[in-house]
């Protein structure tokens, strides 16, 4: 498992009310070895008191590509850093590039898990989804919840079949067990 570069968030202690000191608190550096990525991960592990966030990526506009996101619950938290890791190998390789450029004019594209990453993971059959979505998207409001970057773009991750990881309602407030 590569997550060199993963940030998570445990839940706070339980209250009737969470204020943003204790949101802040969410946010625990994993400490890692030296990084491949030029980009971080933040993930959210179970939260007791709150809904979950999406799985996303910092980092990744500064280097001129999209932030990654994705649904907390798909794979949780490693499985989805994983993706996100090789999604960001796949789409960075030069005979790939053509599809970044398609999910960024507006099409959804879909990619074969093992044809995502053909030597980590040779026997998933999994489709994965790639489709921009706006900065008023849900999931990218809970996510970001100080901003991003004039500029900014985000794809979401899902799995094929996922509808319901494509609307708002199913983030608002954080994604719930």
């Amino acid at each position: 498992m590569r997550n060199e570069n993963i940030i998570s968030a445990q839940s706070p202690a339980p209250s009737t009310s969470i204020n943003k000191e204790a949101i802040a608190s969410l946010f625990k550096p994993f400490s890692p070895p030296q990084s491949d990525y030029p980009f971080i991960i933040h993930i959210c592990l179970r939260c007791a008191n709150c809904g979950a966030f999406a799985t996303h990526t910092h980092g990744l506009a500064d280097k001129g590509m999209p932030e990654f996101i994705m649904d907390p619950f798909a794979f949780g938290p490693e499985g989805n850093a994983e993706v996100i890791h090789v999604a960001y190998d796949y789409f960075k390789k030069r005979k790939y590039a053509y599809k970044l450029k398609l999910i960024l004019n507006g099409e959804t594209v879909k990619v074969i898990g093992k044809k995502l990453s053909p030597k980590h993971r040779r026997k998933d059959r999994h489709i994965y989804c790639f489709r921009e979505v706006t900065h008023s998207f849900q999931a990218v409001k809970e996510a970001y919840p100080n901003g991003f970057e004039f500029g900014t773009r985000f794809i979401q991750i899902y799995v094929d079949g996922d509808d319901f990881a494509l609307t708002d309602d199913y983030y608002r407030d954080g994604v719930r067990w």
